[in-house]
């Protein structure tokens, strides 16, 4: 059986938004006030960690809606503290698992539009869950991961593979 875009989005997006998860929990572990791990930066320009978390999310869901037909649920950037940013990433992961797996089926040439303040961005299918979703969800997922360790949080390769 051939690869789908189910599987090399779908699939992966939901085991990283629960490594994503497990990470959050050693980082939240790691401090004892919260305020000095949720709002870090890797440096003043980048987005903090919530920021980080929420483009993951946006990310996945994204994704989610625009190739695998999902409903577009609302899910505000008010996130403030771990609880709410595992909430995010539940909800998240229950739109995926939400999808059956023929949801991307046939849909590689289908055209899908970012619309941006800058102007629109319009790829296939195939080249959006190719070229610019999963780069997207796996640069906020990492850029996450290096500020906790950034902020001293024992975490290590393992650990972001999802193996601890």
């Amino acid at each position: 059986m051939a690869l789908t875009l189910y599987d090399i989005s779908i699939v992966p997006f939901i085991k990283n938004l629960k490594t994503l998860s497990k990470l959050l929990e050693k980082g939240q572990a790691h401090f004892e006030d919260e305020s000095k791990i949720i709002n870090a930066k890797l440096v003043d320009d980048m987005g903090d960690l919530i920021f980080q978390v929420q483009r993951v999310s946006d990310s996945a869901k994204g994704l989610a809606v625009r190739v695998g037909g999902a409903e577009n649920v609302a899910l505000p950037d008010n996130e403030t503290d771990f609880a709410g940013l595992y909430k995010r990433i539940n909800s998240t992961i229950e739109i995926l698992e939400s999808l059956p797996s023929t949801c991307t089926d046939g849909k590689e040439d289908l055209e899908v539009v970012l619309k941006l303040p800058n102007g629109d961005l319009k790829f296939t299918a195939k080249d959006y869950v190719l070229n610019f979703a999963t780069p997207n969800f796996y640069f906020h997922v990492v850029t996450a991961y290096d500020i906790l360790r950034k902020e001293g949080v024992p975490l290590g390769k393992f650990d972001f593979l999802g193996r601890r």
